[in-house]
């Protein structure tokens, strides 16, 4: 069993600024690393990454209109910033390389 094999399996970002705080905004390159590390020899068909970035945000804002008149509205929005797969080794199932 290959799970059994896997040591560490961690993931790390490149930091755009002196913070150490991986943060990005609107149009930044998001770039780091996978390491995989095993503790012997395993045999691999395929190794896909599947890389998704999205945001969601929701809050509420209470208002007075008047003496006797109160609302409340809420907010809510979802961003999808990338959504990206990759084929590392291997090939999809019933896709073929020539």
């Amino acid at each position: 069993m290959v799970l059994g094999k896997v040591k560490s399996l961690t993931i790390s970002f490149d930091c755009l600024n002196d913070s150490n705080v991986p943060v990005y905004s609107s149009g930044d390159t998001v770039s780091g690393r996978v390491n995989l590390e095993v503790t012997g020899e395993i045999r691999v068909k395929s190794l896909k990454i599947h890389a998704r970035g999205h945001a969601k945000v929701r809050w509420t804002e209470s208002r007075n209109a008047g003496s006797n008149t109160a609302y409340t509205q809420n907010y809510t929005e979802e961003v999808e910033y990338f959504n990206h797969k990759d084929i590392l080794i291997g090939h999809e199932r019933g896709k073929f390389l020539y």
